[in-house]
């Protein structure tokens, strides 16, 4: 493997990482930022040529930008219900007395 792949699967690895975090905030906003910057970005290096655009490319970006948004969205529906289950037992608690 080169020095590049390690170094671009270490990059990657670690907003993936942030973003997962970010996105368990309560404000959405924050989980958001980075897969809407790897979309600007996959996007910036595709149409300037920076890369060169085939099915290679175009796969490895799709994937990298898959990634990115289904964690923010699995994350966010974990806040959703980690909410939802404290709401639940302070009405239970509620009740209770």
């Amino acid at each position: 493997m080169s020095i590049k792949l390690i170094v671009s699967i270490g990059i990657t690895a670690i907003c993936w990482a942030v973003e997962i975090f970010c996105a368990k905030l309560k404000n959405p906003i924050w989980g958001g930022i980075i897969p809407l910057l790897a979309l600007a970005a996959s996007i910036y290096i595709l149409a300037t040529g920076l890369i060169a655009f085939n099915g290679t490319s175009s796969f490895v970006f799709f994937v990298l930008n898959l990634f990115l948004f289904e964690g923010w969205i699995t994350s966010r529906e974990k806040y959703k219900k980690k909410q939802k289950s404290e709401l639940d037992k302070m009405k239970a608690h509620d009740i209770d007395n």
